[in-house]
């Protein structure tokens, strides 16, 4: 080794060597007598060599020795000393770690790379840059409010003794307190109360500067409404008895979740309002026409009539066949909620322009929807009389709840899972020179 010596500073780093491979730096402190190699750069691979060292000289660390930076400058990592008149190493926010793998005798090396896994072995750890930015995340706000409560404590004795010259004071809050406190806590969202979650929505700031943040909260509350919005619309589905309270239930929910129909109607439509008046009215003001549902297209503003029973009502009233084999007649309730929508549909027309109309939406040949019973209480030579009948109706469609449910799946589907996804395996680093 060619040597390139500088002057010893009285307390300071200094090249010590240097050839082709690399440069030598010593640590020199005439009060403290010490004379110590600090760290080597390397000038033809991405390395450089720390070597940790106390006041006294010696080993900072009880095993480890030396720490290599590879890829990386180590002055651009949060939690690493950046001169050496510390002693290099990793500062008080990052330290723990090190001192946690002090459990491990034979571990002598630290790795930190840009590029590399972390990966431990009985004589070496290896970090990638990124778990340690994570770590170092996770520590600092728990040093920083350490650090705080004891001057707090501190402060609170003296005001105990100096009443009147001191005065109190109260617990502040560090940025990454909250999250130090839920992942050490192991907090998951069953454990959370319904007042937990009211005081996190409160200090939601208006402004996240982070727009990935922004956007993962967002699908978060969509993943959290549209599940609920499968499990409601399937319960609805699950109910065995046809009662008042159901079909009741079944209007509230179409009326939360109006958007459902979008999909039926094959349109840009918008909900106008429920239980709509369409005309009809008596001269002494009775016997008014009113639909469940009165939707209408966003673009052309024409009407669409919906009528909903439960899903409980029948397609057929007899498993036995009008004319055998497989020839089955209609239920009343089919056959009585189709001639329903379909008088709805023809008073909204006759009585639009004298009584009806108030500006929000025309009257061109509106279209008719009734939504009725469930085909999975039908057999399978039913569901041909079933089509049959349906398929041929000229003015109104005919959907049942589960197709209905089935559609909106298939909408629902492409932003929510009932089971998460795993996440894909992150392709291997390459390894080092």
């Amino acid at each position: 080794m060619i040597e390139a010596m500088q002057p010893k500073p009285k307390r300071g780093e200094y090249l010590f060597a240097s050839d082709k491979t690399k440069d030598v730096y010593y640590f020199n402190d005439d009060k403290e007598g010490i004379d110590v190699r600090s760290r080597e750069v390397y000038k033809k691979k991405p390395l450089e060599i720390h070597y940790p060292f106390d006041r006294r000289g010696g080993h900072k660390y009880k095993f480890i020795e030396v720490i290599e930076y590879w890829d990386i400058e180590p002055s651009s990592i949060n939690g690493v000393y950046k001169s050496a008149n510390f002693g290099l190493g990793f500062t008080k926010n990052l330290s723990p770690v090190l001192y946690q793998l002090e459990r491990f005798p034979r571990l002598k090396k630290v790795v930190v790379s840009s590029k590399l896994d972390s990966k431990l072995t009985p004589t070496e750890a290896t970090f990638s840059t990124a778990d340690l930015e994570s770590a170092f995340r996770y520590i600092k706000p728990l040093k920083e409010s350490q650090s705080e409560e004891l001057k707090q404590t501190a402060n609170n004795a003296l005001a105990d003794i100096f009443k009147g010259k001191i005065e109190p004071s109260n617990a502040t809050y560090h940025k990454g307190q909250l999250r130090h406190f839920l992942k050490s806590k192991n907090v998951t969202s069953e454990k959370l109360s319904t007042e937990d979650v009211g005081e996190i929505i409160k200090v939601i700031p208006d402004k996240i500067p982070e727009e990935s943040l922004l956007f993962k909260a967002e699908e978060k509350i969509n993943f959290i409404r549209l599940s609920a919005v499968k499990r409601e619309f399937a319960k609805l589905i699950k109910q065995k008895m046809d009662t008042k309270s159901l079909e009741e239930r079944c209007q509230k929910f179409f009326d939360t979740n109006s958007w459902i129909f979008s999909n039926v109607l094959s349109a840009p439509v918008a909900l106008v309002t429920g239980k709509a008046y369409v005309g009809g009215k008596t001269f002494d003001n009775k016997h008014g026409k009113v639909t469940d549902f009165l939707y209408k297209n966003n673009l052309t503003h024409n009407a669409f009539v919906i009528e909903i029973k439960t899903p409980r009502k029948k397609l057929f009233d007899s498993k036995t066949p009008y004319r055998k084999p497989d020839i089955f007649s209609p239920s009343k309730e089919l056959t009585g909620g189709l001639v329903q929508v379909l008088d709805q549909k023809d008073t909204l027309q006759k009585d639009f322009n004298s009584t009806v109309k108030a500006g929000a939406f025309e009257s061109f040949n509106p279209k008719a929807l009734l939504v009725i019973g469930c085909l999975t209480d039908i057999d399978k030579k039913q569901v041909k009389s079933f089509e049959l009948f349906r398929s041929n109706l000229k003015d109104v469609e005919i959907i049942t709840y589960d197709e209905l449910l089935e559609r909106t799946n298939l909408i629902l589907g492409q932003f929510v899972e009932d089971t998460p996804k795993p996440k894909a395996k992150a392709k291997k680093k390459k390894k080092r020179a």
